[in-house]
């Protein structure tokens, strides 16, 4: 079997050559559902009190991926910002706060509210701006349209166009890469960067699995936690279920690429890689949760990648 047949998207049944319409709207739909569902639970959970005060992303925003997003991005004053998938709104806070007028586009109206909600609490200490919208990354005509709009809007003065485009915890979630990469490259000024950090295609679930061993050490008497990632399948995973909060009430989707099939969709729509970062815990394990994700500091938790036009 030739494994790069393997597709970007994957019938429920295992690898197929394409997925049909009706999967695609299904899990397209089930997610939605899924993610309305959790709004509440997601912003409670992704706002932990630290010192007294309301973190803005649980720990592995905060240590892991905003770290890796400002150095990939690095948002210079006056650019504008596009964050695709952009749920409650933690990545357009971010760039708000900087001075960064920034439009948040999401499928999920219920997580969008909660950006909303907290924007309109705290919109005095951001020296930027956020706009909300909808959009299904499923659908190339609705992308278009939507750049359509804001050039009739923004007027012949101003490029429409977006200087930098944010896509965090997103691809995962999407049965198809190809409509998104059919549609960045017209939403990207010439200059502009898309960055992209989501679960690593390796170490993280659906193909990675956390193992645990406890064992005494001869020379101290003491016990001591061996951690390490388990593989069994890389190349080719039916679409899971999976959670994003332990214990909400609707699972989501995710969908498992390989890093060919990853990165293929973007250069056949003649975007290049430009960068790429491997974040994972570092400082102090948390040896009272032997699965927590800060005691295996060898292995990324995230991969992220900064995409640009390809030379002309």
């Amino acid at each position: 079997m030739d494994t790069r047949q393997a597709p970007n998207s994957i019938d429920v049944n295992g690898p197929v050559s394409g997925a049909s319409t009706n999967h695609l709207t299904r899990f397209t739909g089930d997610n939605r559902k899924a993610w309305d569902a959790i709004a509440h639970d997601w912003e409670l959970n992704q706002s932990p009190e630290v010192n007294g005060q309301a973190e803005d992303g649980n720990d592995m925003f905060t240590q892991c991926l905003l770290p890796v997003l400002d150095e990939l991005v690095h948002w210079t004053e006056g650019e504008t910002v596009l964050d695709l998938g952009a749920g409650s709104g933690i990545i357009a806070r971010r760039f708000a706060r900087k001075g960064a007028n920034v439009t948040g586009l999401d499928f999920s109206q219920r997580m969008m509210d909660k950006g909303r909600e907290r924007y309109e609490k705290e919109k005095d200490q951001f020296p930027g701006t956020i706009e909300y919208g909808f959009i299904d990354l499923m659908d190339v005509e609705g992308m278009v349209a939507y750049m359509q709009k804001r050039k009739d809007a923004l007027g012949e003065a101003e490029d429409h166009r977006f200087d930098i485009i944010t896509i965090s915890t997103t691809l995962k979630s999407l049965p198809s890469l190809e409509p998104i990469a059919q549609a960045l490259p017209a939403m990207l000024k010439p200059k502009g960067r898309i960055v992209v950090i989501d679960l690593h295609p390796a170490f993280s679930k659906p193909a990675g699995h956390r193992g645990m061993e406890i064992f005494e050490d001869p020379s101290t008497g003491k016990q001591q936690l061996s951690t390490y990632i388990k593989v069994p399948k890389y190349l080719n995973i039916p679409p899971c279920l999976s959670e994003a909060v332990r214990g909400q009430a609707e699972p989501l989707w995710v969908f498992h690429r390989p890093f060919w099939s990853l990165m293929e969709p973007f250069f056949k729509n003649k975007l290049v890689l430009d960068a790429m970062r491997e974040p994972a815990f570092e400082g102090q394990p948390d040896i009272k949760q032997a699965q927590s994700y800060h005691n295996f500091q060898q292995t990324p938790m995230l991969l992220g990648f900064r995409l640009l036009h390809a030379p002309v």
